[in-house]
């Protein structure tokens, strides 16, 4: 029971970590980006990325990135992510007309 709990504690504190080490990225603006089950154009593609779509990258392979969006894991080509939101450096501004 002891090893249980302890294992436990160490696979908890194993996830925070890579939870906590996740950059945030944003697809670009005007791209529908693919994201796949493996980190090429040979994994199918289960679905698509908008631009200035918020993602949080965990892992770097060859190019793609291995992102964490909405509780579950995808890879995308790494090229199509800026590191910036797509609104940085520069203000919307209402029009009083």
């Amino acid at each position: 029971m002891k090893n249980l709990i302890i294992s436990a504690i160490i696979a908890t504190a194993g996830l925070t970590a890579s939870a906590a080490s996740a950059t945030t990225y944003w697809v670009q603006d005007g791209i529908m980006l693919n994201a796949r089950t493996g980190p090429s154009t040979y994994y199918h593609s289960v679905g698509k990325f908008h631009g200035c779509t918020k993602l949080h990258v965990v892992a770097y392979k060859h190019g793609w990135a291995k992102v964490a969006y909405k509780h579950d894991y995808y890879w995308v080509s790494a090229k199509y992510l800026q590191n910036h939101d797509c609104y940085d450096g520069y203000k919307k501004y209402k029009s009083h007309y």
